[in-house]
């Protein structure tokens, strides 16, 4: 079967601008600076506004209402702050499930699928949550509907309708964390949209990501503050005992994630899926005695294959993984299965990181070159931690040297590395600094 054209960027782009109507606020400089500095002091305002709730709150009276924005399971990475506001008492925190993504031309079937899978991931952690659409299926207004104090993003990305967007909550104070510990090149993407400049309160993952803030942002990363990756917290808390639900084997053998990025359509060079797609399934099948297999996709991955593929070639593929005795797909929550796990391959940005917390060997598949190019100065520090894979028999040699063999020659560094950036911020967990870093903007007094 011949492969479908990706060429869709201008029908999405004429989609975004008809949504969105901001060619002139993102895009002529002057008008952006004011328009960041108008909503910055609105943002500010939001804040001091908030402050006698907030101190009514600490003596028993009713809590701050905190909205938490999720498209796909996969975005959650605020597990441990969402379940300390609700252990608070000052909060009150919910989700909301917003559609993704609305203007990509994704089937109408995957997009709701995937709002079910959404829908299941919150269900299964008893977390309340709301899907504000209408008896008609219209998207609400949720500052109407449910009037939060505040608003939490897990995207930058205006991969949502737009009064999910940071547009449309100018008077209610925001904040973002970002849904990957931030190792790539891609510095505008993670510094410097629109999005980034305009949100009351960005959270970093570590001091160095606050300088490239500093440095690549637009408002000079004015509303940065650095609390440690929320996402990461379940690796720092002794206390947290992971679920093993990988098959069961009639015998042990080493576990291996191998975590595609969906990049195929070339929007920046990470993905080395359609390469390598094909020897997986084989190495797979080859090491069946000795090595079972977790197929970890990045969530978009199978949009973009349904698009490139067809559907009926997409599915045949996730089946086979889903079907082989030694193989299994994973497409929610990766936490317990990293923890469970002996080894990772993959080509991903935040997974360079995040993997890191295990101190398992891993290594990180590219397709050209220019690999090294495509980190930021903290990335690249965090992908010499790994092995290089090429090709076919690098894959193979780290199987059956490392995985197998045990001989795992980068355990040092991977260990200082961990040492250097990893560990909690002066003794505490992200998910603390957080709290500690709202109410500091609460009290913060400026002039508007």
């Amino acid at each position: 079967m011949r492969e479908r054209s990706f060429d869709r960027s201008l029908m999405y782009k004429l989609r975004l601008v008809a949504a969105y109507r901001d060619v002139v606020r993102s895009h002529v400089p002057f008008v952006f600076e004011r328009y960041v500095e108008r909503f910055g002091r609105c943002q500010q305002a939001a804040a001091q506004r908030l402050l006698p709730k907030w101190e009514a709150a600490g003596r028993g009276g009713a809590p701050i209402e905190v909205a938490f924005l999720l498209t796909v399971p996969g975005m959650w990475k605020v597990d441990y702050l969402f379940k300390a506001m609700l252990e608070d008492g000052r909060f009150h925190p919910y989700v909301v499930v917003c559609p993704y993504s609305v203007y990509k031309g994704f089937s109408a079937e995957e997009v709701e699928a995937t709002l079910r899978r959404t829908e299941d991931f919150l269900a299964e952690k008893g977390y309340e949550y709301v899907v504000p659409r209408d008896e008609g299926g219209r998207w609400m207004d949720i500052k109407k509907s449910l009037g939060p104090d505040i608003v939490f993003f897990t995207t930058p990305y205006k991969d949502i309708p737009p009064q999910y967007f940071v547009y449309h909550f100018r008077d209610t104070l925001t904040c973002y964390v970002s849904y990957g510990f931030t190792s790539l090149n891609t510095l505008k993407v993670n510094f410097d949209l629109i999005f980034h400049n305009l949100v009351g309160m960005y959270l970093l993952e570590t001091e160095r990501h606050r300088e490239m803030a500093v440095e690549n942002a637009r408002n000079g990363g004015a509303n940065t503050v650095v609390t440690g990756y929320p996402g990461t917290e379940v690796f720092l808390r002794e206390d947290y005992h992971p679920a093993c639900n990988w098959k069961r084997q009639e015998k042990p053998k080493k576990r291996v994630i191998w975590a595609p990025h969906h990049t195929i359509d070339k929007t920046i060079e990470l993905s080395t899926f359609l390469l390598h797609c094909d020897d997986m399934v084989e190495l797979a099948q080859k090491y069946s005695d000795e090595i079972q297999w977790a197929f970890k996709p990045h969530q978009l991955l199978k949009f973009k294959l349904q698009q490139l593929w067809g559907m009926e070639r997409t599915e045949n593929y996730y089946r086979k993984w889903a079907e082989m005795e030694n193989t299994q797909i994973e497409e929610t929550s990766y936490v317990d299965l990293f923890l469970t796990s002996d080894a990772m391959i993959h080509d991903c940005g935040s997974f360079t990181t995040e993997y890191l917390f295990t101190h398992n060997p891993v290594m990180y598949l590219t397709h050209d070159a220019h690999f090294r190019e495509r980190f930021n100065a903290f990335g690249l520090e965090a992908f010499e931690c790994h092995y290089r894979g090429g090709g076919l028999e690098d894959i193979e040699a780290f199987l059956r040297d490392v995985v197998v063999g045990g001989n795992d020659p980068k355990r040092q560094q991977r260990m200082d590395f961990y040492d250097k950036y990893l560990k909690p911020i002066d003794g505490k967990m992200p998910s603390q600094m957080i709290i500690e870093a709202i109410e500091k903007k609460l009290k913060t007094k400026t002039k508007l």
